[in-house]
């Protein structure tokens, strides 16, 4: 029998020794992007697909959905937003990822939206995250913001913008987050960036996290 940590590996090898998406993954979310169609038929096969691809399909991790919450109804993003989460066979988050409509890129009011949705998927996630670090993915179309969070002192990097109260009459400025969303995740940067992220997630499960 092989030892856990080659066992994980075997799953994991062909994203592992890979430079960049396969041919066919590529194929499918530029096709899905190009649909005029809701957000939840153009890309929840993909991003399933995509995160299958970088868990491999083993036992040790599996992608599925979450369900909106009641904030999500409060705020009406309950039919504009994909939610998916990245378990170990414990149900532990070891990953999530918030996908919307690329159109979310284009104002301030929506990118600080998005922002403030993946804080609060932290504040929902976080505790049961086994390992010391919780990965979180915002999509906006296939444009991606990595975020993370630490388990130990709850720090969310990057950390939010400047925002001055009251939050319900808050305008941001124009340029706010404007650069935040700028890595296509089918490119090189976006897959070396999301290789970044599976292997350490990888790693703490080989060293027990």
């Amino acid at each position: 029998m092989l030892p856990p940590f080659l066992h994980i590996l075997t799953f994991f090898l062909a994203f592992q020794t890979a430079n960049s998406w396969p041919d066919g993954l590529c194929a499918i979310l530029e096709y899905s992007r190009a649909e005029y169609v809701t957000v939840e038929e153009r890309y929840y096969g993909p991003y399933i697909k995509l995160s299958q691809y970088c868990f491999g399909d083993g036992f040790d991790f599996y992608v599925t959905p979450r369900f909106p919450t009641p904030d999500d109804v409060r705020d009406g993003t309950e039919t504009s937003t994909i939610f998916l989460a990245v378990l170990d066979p414990h149900k532990n988050p070891v990953l999530f990822a918030e996908v919307k409509h690329e159109s979310w890129a284009r104002a301030a009011a929506s990118r600080h939206r998005a922002d403030r949705h993946m804080r609060t998927r932290f504040f929902a996630l976080l505790y049961d995250c086994p390992m010391p670090r919780l990965w979180g993915l915002s999509f906006l179309g296939t444009s991606v913001r990595i975020y993370v969070g630490d388990k130990v002192t709850h720090k969310i990097t990057p950390p939010p913008p400047p925002v001055s109260p009251p939050y319900d009459l808050y305008v941001p400025p124009p340029d706010l987050l404007g650069e935040e969303w700028k890595t296509d995740v089918l490119s090189e940067q976006g897959f070396r960036k999301m290789k970044d992220v599976v292997n350490d997630i990888i790693s703490h499960t080989q060293h027990g996290h």
